[in-house]
């Protein structure tokens, strides 16, 4: 099934996040600059892009089924894995501020934010275009992307 034009943007964000989370792997068997390198990239790249497409999906995307009974357990389950993966990057940066984070917190947050992003491509948004209809799709207004080539 093709995505549906109004999520497209999330699934370049997901695309984008494939690509870092691909350093962040690389860099967890690397030296302890590598891991802070790389480590601060990412950092970088959470605040200022998945923090914003996770808020898009929680305040404009999910809500437009939310009251379906069939998408409850979904959604809560994507609401949960947010909240989690924030808690792993929280992790990860308090590393940072000692230095190198672990490979092992990075192999986490790698973990965690692509087994989510295949949940969402999967399970979410096809569920979310077969509940929504066209209208209530059509209806969504996303920020614009101003994503460096990555």
């Amino acid at each position: 099934m093709k995505r549906h034009e109004t999520l497209i943007p999330l699934t370049h964000d997901h695309h984008h996040a494939l690509a870092q989370i691909r350093r962040l792997r690389v860099a967890a068997n690397g030296t302890d600059e590598d891991r802070q390198f790389w480590g601060r990239q990412f950092q970088r790249f959470f605040h200022d892009d998945t923090i914003k497409h996770f808020r898009e999906e929680e305040e404009i995307v999910f809500p437009l089924v939310v009251e379906e009974p069939e998408a409850r357990d979904t959604l809560d389950r994507a609401m949960c894995e947010h909240l989690v993966i924030h808690a792993a990057v929280h992790s990860m940066e308090r590393e940072l501020e000692d230095g190198a984070p672990r490979a092992s917190t990075l192999l986490r947050v790698v973990d965690l934010l692509q087994g989510h992003i295949r949940f969402e491509e999967k399970t979410v948004f096809p569920l979310i275009e077969s509940l929504a209809g066209e209208a209530s799709l059509a209806s969504v207004t996303l920020s614009p992307r101003n994503r460096a080539a990555v």
